[in-house]
């Protein structure tokens, strides 16, 4: 017998199922990554977390052969090769592969511009036109360390970046949000 979250229409197959995906929604945090530390809501979502550290990409697609770490990046993937776009627009119709494509298209109806330039504070509706404004000056990179105000492309690239600072070089209260030269407020 199923049962679903009342907050949420989720499906699980069992009570237990139910009951730790609820923790997701009381913003507990009780899973820790053991390579960095990193909390998780869930232990299905600390195993998928895991697989960036491990390389693991067991899903593969029966289209291309492209293989990814979780069954639902695999699905969203397929539709680039079906053309299947199961998420509809209420406002217009237009229909989308997937679902954050269709949330980051709402904005167009709301007019909400949640992500800030720290630079320069100009506002856009989604992460890819931030980064393309913030290359607009002099090249920024998305990320910039607070240490040594070196700028990297990518968080990984500023994950890494940080491993190179002498731990007494990085201040307690340091986190990687620090590093992003926008602000988003979604």
């Amino acid at each position: 017998m199923a049962v679903f979250c009342l907050l949420c229409a989720k499906r699980f197959q069992t009570q237990k199922a139910l009951q730790q995906h609820m923790e997701v929604h009381a913003g507990m945090h009780s899973y820790i990554c053991s390579h960095c530390e990193r909390p998780f809501p869930s232990h299905t979502t600390l195993k998928r977390h895991l697989r960036s550290h491990t390389g693991d990409h067991p899903f593969e697609c029966e289209f291309c052969g492209s293989c990814f770490r979780d069954d639902g990046t695999l699905r969203g993937h397929k539709r680039i090769h079906t053309g299947e776009k199961p998420y509809e627009c209420n406002g217009c119709g237009k229909r989308f592969s997937l679902k954050h494509q269709l949330e980051t298209h709402y904005r167009v109806h709301t007019g909400e511009k949640p992500f800030e330039c720290k630079l320069c504070h100009q506002r856009s509706r989604d992460y890819s036109a931030m980064i393309k404004h913030l290359r607009t000056h002099n090249g920024a990179s998305p990320y910039q360390c607070t240490i040594c105000q070196d700028f990297c492309p990518s968080l990984a690239a500023m994950q890494k970046h940080m491993k190179g600072h002498k731990p007494e070089e990085v201040p307690p209260d340091w986190r990687i949000e620090k590093t992003y030269l926008y602000v988003c407020y979604v």
